[in-house]
Order: C-alpha cells, then structure tokens, then sequence
C-alpha cells in the first residue's frame, strides 16, 4: 500500500515566505545620552535585520521618555502590537524583558496575545523566546524582578521625601519658581528683579485685574518668564497666585502619584499628612497679601462655579475636557474654551469661545454653541460611518500622494544612489596603494557611512510612523466596531479620528486630518461641504462645515 503525504500548501508557502522581523527599543527619558542610545539601537537592529537573508526587515519601533512600567501612552508599541495582530510581523526582538515592560502583567498579557497571532518575541538579553514551553514562568520571574526594582527604587524616592518632609527641608526647584535662586552655598535667596514681578502680579490681581488681564501687561512691558523668551500666559499667573512659598512659607506633600509607574499625581490629596514648615526661606510677599489674593480668587470661583470644594471643581473641568486642545481659532490662533452661558438659569447653554475672548471682546472670531458643534461633529461622523470604504480609499490615496512621503521617497532614492556611486569609487581604489588614495578612501568610507545612518533613519520612518499600510490599518480598527450610525459623540473616539478642528468663523468650520503634521496650508483633499442649520434668538442660520486632509 502506497503511503500518500498530504501537503498543507498554505504552511509550505508561509515557510518559503521570508520571515517579517522588527525590533522595539526604548528609552525612560529623553536626555542627549539616552536619544543617541535610541539612534543606535535603531542602526544596530536595522542592519542586523537586514543582514539576515531569511528575514524581511518590518521596521525598528521606538518609543522615547516613556516609562515601562504601562504599555498605555507607548504609541510606537501599541502600533507594533496592531501590525503583529493583523498579520504583518513574524518576529519582534527587543533588549531584554525590562525593555518591553517593567510591567508583569502586562508583559505577560500581550505576550500571549501575540502568540495567538504567530508572533515571537526574542529578549536578547535573557536568551530567550516567547514561544518557549517555560516562557511565563521565566518571564514572570524576569519582568517580577524588575518590576520589584522599580517598585523598591519609588518607595526609596517617597521614604527619603517625607523624611526631609518632616524635619522642614523644602526642595524648591528655584530654575522653576520664579523670584527665588540659590546662592554659592545651595541656600534659597531672592532674585529681586523677578520679585518685582511677583510683587506686581499680586498687587493687580487685589486691585482687581484678571489674570490673563495680568498676562497681557506683562508681556506688553516685555517682562521675562522664569524661562526666559517665553509669554506669560492666563495659567502661569495662576500658578504663582496659588504658591504659598511666596510668603516665605511651604506646604509639602500637596500631590501624591497615583501609584508605581503612574506620572499622574492626585492634588488635594487627604490620604498622606501635608507638612506646613513656617519661615523656611526669605518671603516675597507679606502673608496678608497672599490671603487677600485668595479671598477673591476663591469669591470668582463661587461666582462662576457655585462651589469651591475640590472635588466638585474637579469633576467641572472633567466635563470641559472633551474639547481640550481640540478646537482651534483661525483667526488668533489659540485655543477655544468650553464656558456655561447663564449658569443655573433655565436658559443656560454651553459653548466654546475663544480663548483670546474669555474676559472681554479682543478676538472677532465667534462664539460657538456646543450643541451645535456636537451637530455638526455627529453628522461627519455618521457620513464617515455609512460609507466607511469610500472615505478609507479617499483617505490611502491622499497620503500616498502627500507631498512628506513624496519628499521621503525621493530622498531614500537620492541617497542609495549616492552610496552607490561611492561604493564605485571605492572599487577603483581598492588595489591602489598611494597615500592620497588611501585618505580619499578613508574620507569616501567616512562620507557612506554617514549616508548610511541617514538612509537607515528615513527607511524606519517609512515602514513605522509614515508607513501608510499601518496607518489604514489602523483607521479600519477605529471604525470597525461601528456598523450603524452613532447616536452622541460621546460614543466615538473623534480626537482619534480628527487631528483638530478649525473654527474659521461661527458659519464655517474645518476638520482637519493631518496625520503627518505637515503644517501645511493648502488642502490635499476636501470632502464635500455639509449644511448644518441653528438657532440663535428665534433666527435660523446656517453653518457650513467639511473635513480636509493635509
């Protein structure tokens, strides 16, 4: 009897196919020393991917300044977890486990998704894969240990805090407040030409100017930051009315970190004991002053907010978050603020206004209601969702025309023709043994190698952050869940969709799309205008409104 072989022919074809390999690398800060690490680390991976006949280079991701300790705010990991999940990476090679995570669990959890997908992970460091039988043992050992460093290391940090805390050491970062410095000794001194300017600001504040009224003289007179070139703003002044050192007192421990690894700290916090050391450096201010200051201060927020406990105020900015940074006046350029019109009265309406308009006209750009706005948001919205594959392909086809991937393409050409032409060069010298031919030699080398960093830089940028393929990949992941109109914007990540929005005037309105910050003026492509109508006063107007790809 003849013995028949079957022969899965997908598994033979996937074996013949070149394996697809990136690499992850990562840095917890971003100091000169630790950006040349990540550079090298990304030359290092690239070449050794490529030397490698069996293997397709997919890229080098990397993140900077971001801690291991949570794989939330890691936008080149994420990324890289997405591509392995829709099938575009074999094998992902990294450092070691504390370069991945610091994070057991997380460590562990997307290992394990990964290998659902076929992807392996490699830590040089540990000699080890993902795909070995012993992986969770090992990895939770590894990833537990560092995770335990990190641990002891934020406990040694909060112990050695809260006992200075508690003998009166007040750590003031005099770089950052300004007025203070520290003299030859490290002891806290007055700078008096920037203590004439905090004295100022306290002194217009009780006379009954506003802080962004405050904000305005300052710059007008040309009075310098702590930093040097940079404008006062409205929440600068506010941060020095709130100081206490200013009077020559301190209040320590005020904000306490969430926990290990977590960079967000929780103010007003009642869990740990707050130190109040008296007379702990020369004061700016008298004590009366500073008092006085808060008295109106807390008096304006009764008067806008209805409260002034904490946690209240919290939970009102909480809901002004959601168009945070988002929208964006094209007239003077900053920022539009949510504000409630006639708070608790039955006519009271939300809307966005400028941020140059907060106190008094100066910008004459509109006010916008924000139910309006959620309208108009909705509405593109929901265009996008009915005919998802329309917008996809409109959406591939601008940014594989854009002009940054023109210019990178082009560039990625211009240099490999340039090391070509030097490896010519270097051919005709190779049997030559003259002194000149030998420094040119050396020089062309010098020369190739340089082009070769540069080559390997925009090929990375190419394949990872302006790799097109991902990034519809990933608009398809963002609008896949949704199969019917939505019914509030609240039910859709828009600030994942859109990069902001420009309000041109009250009747036009642009949702921008500029996936990579080209900063450019002039469109790539405009979707059609929509018509959006809205009451003011018993009178119809009408707000034009598209979304455009730069």
């Amino acid at each position: 009897m003849n013995v028949v072989e079957m022969l899965n022919l997908d598994a033979y074809e996937k074996r013949q196919q070149k394996k697809k390999v990136c690499a992850y690398a990562r840095v917890s800060t971003l100091k000169n020393l630790q950006e040349t690490s990540i550079h090298l680390q990304v030359e290092t991976y690239t070449k050794m991917i490529q030397k490698n006949p069996e293997w397709e280079f997919v890229g080098v991701y990397s993140d900077h300044g971001k801690s291991g300790t949570s794989i939330l705010k890691r936008d080149q990991f994420n990324l890289m977890v997405d591509l392995a999940k829709a099938g575009n990476i074999d094998l992902i090679i990294t450092k070691s486990v504390s370069r991945f995570a610091r994070n057991t669990i997380d460590c562990l959890s997307v290992i394990q998704e990964l290998k659902t997908y076929g992807t392996e992970v490699w830590f040089e460091k540990e000699n080890l894969s993902s795909f070995d039988p012993k992986i969770e043992f090992v990895i939770t050992v590894v990833a537990g240990m560092a995770q335990e460093e990190s641990r002891n290391i934020s406990e040694n940090c909060k112990w050695g805090a809260r006992k200075r805390f508690k003998a009166g050491i007040v750590p003031m970062v005099t770089s950052r407040v300004l007025g203070y410095e520290r003299d030859k000794k490290k002891n806290i001194i007055i700078n008096e030409k920037e203590a004439k300017i905090v004295r100022l600001i306290f002194k217009m504040y009780v006379e009954g100017h506003s802080q962004q009224q405050i904000a305005n003289h300052l710059n007008k007179q040309g009075l310098k930051t702590k930093s040097g070139g940079v404008d006062y703003y409205e929440g600068a002044i506010t941060g020095i009315l709130n100081n206490e050192k200013y009077t020559g007192n301190a209040l320590l421990q005020k904000t306490i970190n969430k926990g290990i690894g977590s960079k967000t700290s929780v103010r007003y916090q009642d869990k740990l004991p707050k130190y109040y050391v008296e007379n702990s450096h020369p004061a700016i201010i008298p004590q009366k002053l500073f008092d006085k200051a808060h008295a109106i201060k807390n008096a304006k927020i009764k008067f806008y907010n209805k409260t002034t406990d904490k946690k209240e105020l919290q939970k009102i900015a909480k809901q002004r978050s959601i168009y945070n940074g988002f929208v964006a006046c094209a007239v003077c350029g900053k920022n539009y603020h949510f504000k409630v019109n006639n708070t608790n009265k039955p006519w009271a309406r939300g809307e966005l206004k400028c941020a140059s308009n907060k106190h008094k006209k100066v910008c004459e750009n509109d006010t916008i209601f924000t139910d309006t706005f959620a309208t108009i948001l909705l509405k593109h919205i929901n265009h996008i969702i009915k005919d998802k594959n329309k917008y996809i392909n409109t959406l591939s086809k601008a940014l594989t025309e854009h002009p940054v991937i023109i210019e990178l393409t082009s560039y990625l050409k211009a240099t490999q023709t340039k090391i070509k032409a030097i490896d010519s060069k270097l051919g005709t010298l190779i049997t030559s043994e003259s002194e000149l031919d030998e420094l040119v030699k050396n020089e062309l080398i010098k020369t190739k190698n340089g082009l070769q960093s540069e080559y390997i830089t925009y090929k990375n940028k190419i394949l990872t952050s302006h790799n097109i393929s991902n990034i519809i990949r990933t608009v398809k992941l963002l609008l896949k869940p949704y199969g019917k109109p939505i019914e509030s914007i609240n039910d859709f990540p828009f600030n994942e969709l859109f990069t902001k929005v420009i309000v041109h005037s009250r009747y036009e309105i642009e949702f921008v799309i500029d996936i990579f910050n080209s900063g450019s003026r002039e469109p790539m492509y405009a979707f059609r205008r929509m018509s959006t109508p809205f009451m003011i006063r018993k009178t119809e107007h009408i707000t034009k409104s598209r979304i455009t790809i730069y």
